[in-house]
């Protein structure tokens, strides 16, 4: 029995000896935080962070009854913008971004009230919770908060944290170029939460959000405007998202608006193709029968507009879409092509041997006639009736009674009269037409007596017709088209220009 005693009376001692053990190793893993005024910034973020009273991986607690998310307010400084998006729909941003938030985990006011900060960098961001953000419309990104490089991380006596990092992302952007090279694009940033979802952290943009650097400047666009905006992105739950992944995620954006500078297309592109169309006019200026230099003035200025476009169109992306390059293309390519075919349609009529008739000189009489010729010498025979024809030619044979002779050329002379009377002399030509049979006077010259003269007028108010030679119509159509055609290019201007800014 004493031995029994004895060996419980061993075993209590030592379970005492084994419970002070472990009460005076506590104090010594996690020593208290005293008020001292020798302390570094380095050992008091190492004893704020030991492992017995800091964890990495719980977040800071919330504001709201200690219980709610985490707030982190956000704002950017925005060092340069590289605008390759008409080629690529990407464009490029250099920048820093602030992140702010409150861990009173961290809070050393009452530790080393000497510190007004604790400046770190690598290392204070491998000590301590940060909020992992990453850019969703970049092509590769980098989690923000796992071994980023140029990052610095400051911590007020209050506890509030503010991390700091550089950034340079290639952003996607969606174009649409109806409008272009006056377009107007809004391309976004968009930064949203990695790890935790609304439940646990809520990202909001800061009082100063966004800010420009003053040497900012864009070679392609001009910034017009910018905006931010706060919003929840959802991932439905499925089979590859389980838990934690799937729900409402935070996510912040700046959404930049961008003019394209139009100083190069102008200078480029729409001037020079201007001054292309211009001098296919110059084609009207010459001569109805001047081929060569006709043809050469308007294949020249086809091929260099051609050339002048491609060099344009080449740097823009496959869209389906029509463009307003494209339009300005087309109009200026038709003006090209009408001034040829211009060309060709009066060198063509300039050839032609036969005269025209026309009931009145006017556009629609001269095209008409030009484009249908045999139908207007029909319609010229048919309101010439067969009694008019016949005291036509009754009277000129009564004045030329005496001459009988004819010659093979079909010329009709006068010999027998006194020499005070002027007769005419009329050429009668045979119409090589077969639809035609009725010859047609060419020429009448000399004077006639006012007898004459009464018959004729009588014979035209009958016919109400009158002629114009082929190179009279030539020479009219290209008069006309030195008005016509700069007139119309007006037009086309201002219903281009008008679409462009409306």
């Amino acid at each position: 029995m004493a031995l029994r005693g004895i060996y419980s009376f061993v075993i209590s001692l030592y379970i005492l000896y084994i419970s002070h053990l472990d009460a005076s190793a506590i104090p010594e893993s996690c020593p208290t935080l005293n008020s001292t005024s020798s302390i570094t910034q380095t050992e008091l973020l190492q004893k704020l962070t030991l492992e017995c009273r800091y964890d990495k991986l719980a977040r800071p607690l919330g504001a709201i009854n200690a219980t709610g998310p985490i707030t982190v307010y956000t704002s950017a400084y925005i060092y340069t913008i590289t605008s390759n998006m008409a080629k690529t729909l990407q464009f490029g941003v250099h920048m820093m971004l602030q992140f702010r938030y409150l861990d009173e985990r961290l809070k050393f006011s009452h530790i080393a009230p000497h510190l007004n900060q604790i400046h770190g960098g690598q290392f204070a961001q491998d000590l301590i919770w940060m909020p992992s953000v990453y850019v969703s419309n970049e092509p590769s990104s980098a989690i923000m908060g796992n071994g980023v490089k140029d990052i610095l991380v400051s911590i007020a006596p209050s506890g509030m944290v503010i991390l700091n990092t550089r950034l340079q992302a290639i952003l996607n952007c969606g174009l649409r170029l109806e409008k272009f090279p006056f377009d107007v694009q809004e391309c976004p940033l968009i930064l949203e939460s990695w790890t935790h979802n609304v439940a646990d952290m809520v990202l909001r943009w800061d009082q100063e959000s966004i800010i420009l650097a003053d040497e900012l400047h864009l070679t392609e666009y001009k910034i017009i405007g910018k905006w931010v905006n706060t919003s929840e992105v959802v991932y439905t739950v499925s089979q590859q998202l389980y838990g934690h992944f799937a729900g409402n995620f935070s996510a912040i954006s700046i959404t930049f608006k961008l003019a394209r500078e139009m100083g190069f297309f102008m200078m480029d592109y729409y001037i020079p193709s201007i001054l292309i169309v211009v001098i296919s006019w110059v084609s009207f200026w010459l001569h109805m029968d001047a081929s060569p230099p006709r043809i050469v003035l308007g294949t020249n200025t086809i091929l260099t507009f051609m050339t002048l476009a491609s060099k344009v169109e080449n740097s823009l992306p496959k869209v389906s879409y029509i463009k307003a390059s494209e339009i300005w293309f087309l109009g200026c390519t038709i003006f090209l092509f009408a001034a040829m075919v211009e060309f060709a349609f009066v060198n063509t009529i300039y050839r032609r041997k036969k005269i025209v008739p026309l009931k009145k000189v006017n556009s629609k009489y001269i095209l008409k006639s030009t484009l249908t010729p045999k139908l207007a010498r029909k319609q010229y025979q048919k309101n010439t009736s067969g009694l008019e024809r016949s005291r036509s030619w009754s009277s000129i044979d009564n004045v030329n009674s005496s001459e009988h002779d004819y010659t093979s050329q079909n010329y009709l002379t006068v010999h027998s009269f006194p020499s005070t009377l002027n007769i005419p002399s009329v050429k009668i030509e045979e119409d090589k037409d077969q639809e035609c049979s009725v010859g047609s006077i060419n020429t009448v010259t000399s004077t006639s007596s006012p007898k004459s003269f009464a018959r004729r007028a009588t014979l035209s108010q009958s016919q109400n017709f009158t002629t114009m030679t082929p190179q009279e119509i030539a020479q009219w159509i290209d008069r006309r088209s030195r008005i016509v055609f700069p007139v119309a290019f007006i037009i086309f201007n201002i219903f281009y220009w008008s679409f462009i800014w409306i």
